[in-house]
């Protein structure tokens, strides 16, 4: 049976005092700025990613406060890996209150646009829906029975644009998943909204950062005549979103997809 308890905004704060949030993919770009903008918001933060020596040169750049931040390589298409991870930070600090489902791949062609669909391999397809749709799965229903004793919790896919509208630059197996991932948001929203959880969504355009390249390459420069505020965006900037909705007053906003295209696209 559902619950129909009302939870009040910043219950979870006034009981434990701080809140703890797992990242992934948080060792580069946009998951990078993520977990710095947790940590100056006072977080607990934990994130993963796939590579050992992105791990130790994001921690050397947020400065190894190993008081309020821990990290590990872990593949989040493994359960097993993903379900260590998550017994080792709640040991550290408690329960995991908020959740931000970062971690993606978008395989490209040499010349970086986006593969055709006689150019990709079953074994892409399956490895980019493992990573950014089943992982997403995974650490949800990981997360989602603590939060749900709790009555409280803040869940944030990071999709994308390619996810909302005719991919430009990522292939079909990349749109697919984040196109997934607005569907998983949305079903999991209306599953958890009883329990004082929120579910929902950032869809990111053009952002540059390491991922993308110089904003020189030619496939940015393509990409800078559709963006209608005449830039590309920031990590930053999806960061600032990404702590909204992480926010424990953001309790009435839920199952959406937030737009950070620059009005390349907008519904």
């Amino acid at each position: 049976m559902r619950s129909t308890n009302m939870v009040k905004p910043g219950r979870l704060i006034i009981e434990s005092g701080r809140h703890v949030a797992l990242v992934t993919g948080g060792a580069r770009g946009i998951g990078l700025e993520i977990v710095r903008r947790f940590l100056g918001d006072g977080y607990l933060v934990a994130f993963v990613a796939t590579k050992g020596e992105h791990v130790e040169r994001a921690l050397d750049l947020l400065g190894r406060p190993e008081d309020r931040l821990y990290a590990e390589r872990v593949d989040v298409t493994r359960q097993d890996e993903a379900e260590r991870f998550v017994d080792r930070v709640r040991a550290r600090w408690g329960e995991i209150s908020i959740l931000v489902n970062n971690a993606g791949i978008s395989p490209k062609r040499i010349d970086q646009n986006a593969p055709w669909l006689s150019q990709m391999s079953p074994a892409e397809w399956a490895r980019v829906i493992d990573v950014n749709l089943t992982g997403p799965f995974t650490f949800i229903r990981l997360l989602a029975p603590s939060m749900i004793a709790k009555g409280y919790g803040r869940i944030i896919n990071v999709g994308s644009l390619a996810g909302r509208a005719i991919p430009m630059i990522a292939g079909p197996h990349y749109a697919a998943s984040k196109a997934g991932l607005v569907g998983l948001t949305r079903a999991a929203a209306r599953d958890l909204a009883p329990y004082g959880i929120t579910v929902d969504c950032i869809a990111p355009g053009r952002v540059l950062s390491d991922l993308t390249g110089p904003a020189d390459a030619a496939v940015n420069r393509s990409a800078l005549n559709r963006i209608p505020v005449g830039r590309f965006g920031t990590a930053e900037e999806v960061a600032h979103v990404t702590a909204f909705l992480a926010s424990p007053m953001m309790g009435f906003i839920t199952g959406a997809t937030i737009d950070i295209t620059g009005g390349e696209f907008a519904a």
